[in-house]
């Protein structure tokens, strides 16, 4: 019994199943549906774009707003330069942004928030204390300075102090990660970068 090329267009291409799901939804195994795709001449999705819609199903977490307001323009142009200066550019999974600092930190989720009108809860933050650190304090202090619930706040086993002098002032609270992990946008991030001229070779 031949699988439809509709049912195979509206759940591989349309609703971006991956070929297991549509294999179970459509009773057969997924060698028929792998046969069905081919002899219909549906291109197969490479593994990485497979998951990306597994874990995606409605598209990109993201949208880019058009058209910005000077002060839109003044916060885009903020948040590239601190993630070209402070940014995590080594992971291909995400774009990161670790500070001590509750103003740059809060300029970045701006961003997010309102230049990539990315969704609140697709936004991640990570708090890395240290022993001297008390983490229920810190965890309320960076709730309070980027109006967030602390139950966003993720927390790691805090680490060893770093030193004397300054660090005690600077890292009294920690430090927070706030980023978004979905390759698209990264890519887009570093898109970004490069039409600045950066060159990740020379770094």
């Amino acid at each position: 019994m031949p699988i439809s090329k509709t049912d195979l267009l509206q759940l591989y291409i349309v609703e971006k199943k991956s070929m297991h799901d549509v294999a179970k939804i459509l009773n057969f195994s997924i060698h028929k549906v792998e046969y069905w795709l081919k002899k219909y001449d549906i291109g197969r999705r490479n593994r990485s774009n497979a998951n990306y819609a597994k874990y995606n199903p409605d598209g990109d977490p993201f949208q880019i707003k058009e058209n910005l307001s000077l002060d839109e323009e003044k916060l885009f142009s903020l948040a590239i330069g601190l993630y070209w200066g402070e940014g995590g550019k080594t992971n291909y999974q995400s774009a990161r942004l670790t500070n001590s600092d509750p103003a740059m930190i809060m300029i970045y989720y701006q961003f997010l928030t309102t230049i990539c009108q990315i969704k609140p809860v697709k936004i991640h933050f990570h708090l890395q204390t240290f022993k001297d650190n008390n983490i229920t304090l810190a965890k309320k202090y960076w709730s309070e300075k980027l109006n967030i619930a602390q139950d966003l706040v993720n927390t790691s086993k805090p680490i060893p102090s770093q030193g004397k002098g300054t660090y005690k002032h600077i890292s009294s609270y920690g430090v927070m990660t706030v980023g978004v992990y979905n390759t698209h946008f990264r890519t887009w991030m570093m898109e970004q970068l490069t039409k600045l001229g950066y060159n990740s070779r020379i770094r």
